[in-house]
């Protein structure tokens, strides 16, 4: 990486790759656990509100297959400089508790996060070359270490300065972000985010990446891992609840959950990069095992046994974290240039997210009709096994 001054330029760097990976999900994981007092804030039901928690999901559908569209004709400086004022104006606007500011200030964030994702693979691949697993570990870690310290932090916050404080922690990470890279857009060399002519024309010729085959295969892999994710995060307690699991059991379990795809986010992108064929193929399969398996209990839930349910928390965990982790870094891995990275990872994650909407809804409706039913079971074994072979797809495919 190339600097017009200094090191400083690679230090700045490195915080804002941190600051991204907080802003990636907790503008959106963090304002559930202030629902009730928003809720009273606003003077309407707690249900009312809950188009906010499923705004960023849509912005996520509508906007990620437009990223790279932006990316190829503003360059990441102005891309990225756009994306953070959109973040920021979306937290300020959360700031004026009113139900319309509310509403386009969650759209606004879920915009902004949508070109993060599709912009972050790209951006590593650009900025750091040749450190392409450790600086998407930096930024993924980030994104779910923040999930996991903002849950421990806002009740504390909430009750020592009020839930509208949180709002206000929320909107100075974008801010933070925002004046590092206007200190760092100077200092960047000019060659590393213009791509040179005919990269560019490569780009710009091949806008039928949803024509390729190859492409189809992240799509599918990432809604799977999405659809998964998702479902199991919006449902699972209340399938533990349904068999008497006590709400903190319940509460720990979730938090295990999540704190297993942790040192999957430090290690799976350097070995994506370091191994082989034959490694990637045994990663990707300890997923499918391990999900296969986790699937395959739940065939056998009726338990409200914590150890049961604590395993197959991890191993649905490992599974989920193992894929998204898995397909992220390939995004870079097998493209060609930076913006074919954004193209790739804007197509699949806008097809990936309209499959993962339709996951909590329609296990919903299964749960509803039978709380316990193989049908949810199956679909749990269909996904597992569509990610898997996926994965075994995409180590297989050269470039795109």
């Amino acid at each position: 990486m190339n600097w017009k001054k200094g090191t400083l330029g690679a230090s700045g760097m490195l915080v804002l790759v941190i600051l991204i990976g907080l802003m990636l999900r907790t503008p959106i994981t963090t304002l559930p656990l202030m629902l009730g007092d928003l809720a009273n804030k606003l003077e309407v039901s707690k249900s009312s509100l809950g188009i906010l928690t499923t705004l960023p999901l849509i912005m996520f559908m509508l906007f990620s297959s437009v990223a790279s569209t932006i990316l190829k004709r503003w360059g990441f400086k102005k891309s990225l400089l756009g994306t953070l004022a959109i973040l920021l104006v979306g937290s300020l606007l959360r700031l004026i508790v009113t139900m319309p500011t509310m509403i386009i200030g969650t759209s606004l964030i879920g915009m902004g996060i949508a070109y993060l994702n599709v912009y972050m693979p790209s951006f590593v691949t650009a900025y750091f070359p040749s450190n392409i697993g450790l600086y998407t570990s930096v930024y993924t870690f980030s994104m779910m270490f923040g999930v996991a310290l903002f849950n421990v932090i806002t009740a504390p916050i909430m009750v020592w300065a009020g839930w509208w404080s949180m709002l206000i922690v929320l909107a100075i990470t974008p801010l933070l972000a925002l004046i590092i890279w206007l200190f760092l857009m100077p200092h960047l060399s000019e060659e590393i985010h213009e791509p040179q002519v005919e990269v560019k024309k490569e780009a710009m010729s091949n806008d039928q990446i949803w024509v390729n085959k190859k492409a189809w295969a992240f799509l599918i892999m990432f809604g799977s891992q999405s659809i998964l994710n998702y479902t199991f995060t919006a449902w699972m307690p209340s399938l533990m609840a349904y068999h008497q699991v006590g709400s903190g059991v319940i509460g720990i379990i979730m938090a295990a959950f999540s704190l297993i795809g942790l040192p999957i986010t430090v290690l799976l992108p350097q070995l994506l990069v370091k191994w082989g064929r034959l490694g990637k193929l045994f990663l990707v399969g300890s997923a499918g095992v391990a999900g296969l398996i986790a699937s395959g209990i739940l065939f056998f839930q009726n338990t409200s046994s914590t150890i049961f349910w604590m395993i197959e928390s991890l191993l649905l965990g490992y599974a989920i974290g193992l894929f998204f982790m898995f397909v992220v870094t390939m995004f870079a891995i097998k493209t060609s240039n930076p913006y074919r990275t954004a193209q790739l990872s804007g197509m699949a994650q806008a097809g990936g997210y309209f499959i993962a909407a339709l996951g909590p809804v329609t296990y919903g409706w299964a749960f509803g009709l039978n709380p316990t039913g193989n049908l949810q079971n199956v679909a749990f074994v269909v996904a597992i096994t569509l990610a898997t072979i996926m994965g075994v797809i995409i180590v297989k495919t050269k470039k795109i």
